[in-house]
């Protein structure tokens, strides 16, 4: 399967390689931001800063949507660009160890998705034996001499490009794996709030204009979803940026939307939390939206 696919590696937040090593897809620069960004919203999950009916969370998939222009000329700029669409992230953290693959909205399906995150679940579990049956730690990679992980690793990745497709679909009969659409629907509303983006800046949670709360989110809750939200908005900015200008600033984003995939620890449940940030009147807000 020929795609346009990266995928990026970190030990405790510490950047460490990603495949492949060219910059076709972001530069190295975003690639390290992009990581270390994903790697405080898990931490954040980890710890249960934010968990639905007590239960912890964890991703199981990112969506970022391009930006909205703001005005014509925009417009007809961005229809010339081939590749101004969305990106769709996977992340996985486990030990200290992080990994994320990065596909363009295209080139990922719900099947393909599935198989992803298992892929990417194996991959971190083989990594973790390997260091302990070495008597290594996470935060060793970045000073084992000879590399061996990181070889192991590329290899693997290699191998299992050269047939992803049949590989997933092989998966995804062998594990009964259910990736109907409908996995993804998500039509119930159980939070919204909105805020100023610059009072989410500054993290003042109780400055949200909430309109439901049905899941009974705890203060310190509400924070790290509002924490979250702020690196989702900070996270367009990033990945939409031209190489050859100036960073969008988050303050800039005409209109920018992502989402996350998130899963319960215990009954599984999937729930969407979608953020979008918009300007009214030269001020910037956010909303957040959490939907099972």
């Amino acid at each position: 399967m020929k795609k346009e696919s990266l995928r990026c590696a970190s030990s405790d937040g510490a950047f460490l390689f990603q495949v492949p090593h060219d910059e076709t897809m972001f530069s190295l620069e975003t690639s390290i931001l992009l990581s270390s960004s994903l790697y405080a919203i898990s931490v954040f999950l980890e710890r249960g800063d934010l968990s639905f009916g007590g239960e912890k969370l964890s991703i199981i998939r990112l969506n970022f949507h391009p930006p909205i222009p703001d005005n014509e000329d925009d417009e007809e700029e961005a229809s010339d660009e081939e590749n101004e669409e969305g990106y769709v992230i996977h992340s996985i953290y486990k030990n200290g160890f992080g990994f994320q693959s990065i596909f363009h909205t295209s080139e990922i399906t719900n099947e393909l998705s599935e198989f992803e995150k298992a892929f990417l679940e194996s991959v971190v579990n083989h990594v973790l034996e390997k260091l302990a049956k070495a008597g290594f730690q996470v935060s060793d990679i970045p000073f084992l001499q000879d590399n061996v992980v990181i070889n192991d690793v590329e290899q693997m990745l290699n191998e299992i490009d050269v047939k992803y497709k049949s590989l997933a679909a092989s998966w995804a009969l062998a594990a009964d794996s259910n990736c109907e659409d409908n996995r993804y629907d998500f039509s119930n509303v159980y939070y919204h709030g909105k805020i100023n983006v610059k009072d989410l800046f500054y993290d003042l949670a109780e400055h949200a204009d909430e309109s439901i709360d049905k899941l009974l989110l705890s203060k310190e809750g509400k924070m790290t979803l509002f924490r979250i939200a702020k690196s989702l908005v900070g996270l367009s900015g990033l990945l939409y940026s031209d190489e050859n200008t100036e960073k969008i600033s988050d303050e800039e984003l005409n209109f920018a939307h992502s989402e996350i995939i998130l899963e319960t620890s215990q009954s599984k449940r999937l729930f969407r939390l979608d953020v979008r940030a918009y300007n009214i009147i030269e001020e910037q807000y956010c909303d957040i939206t959490i939907m099972g």
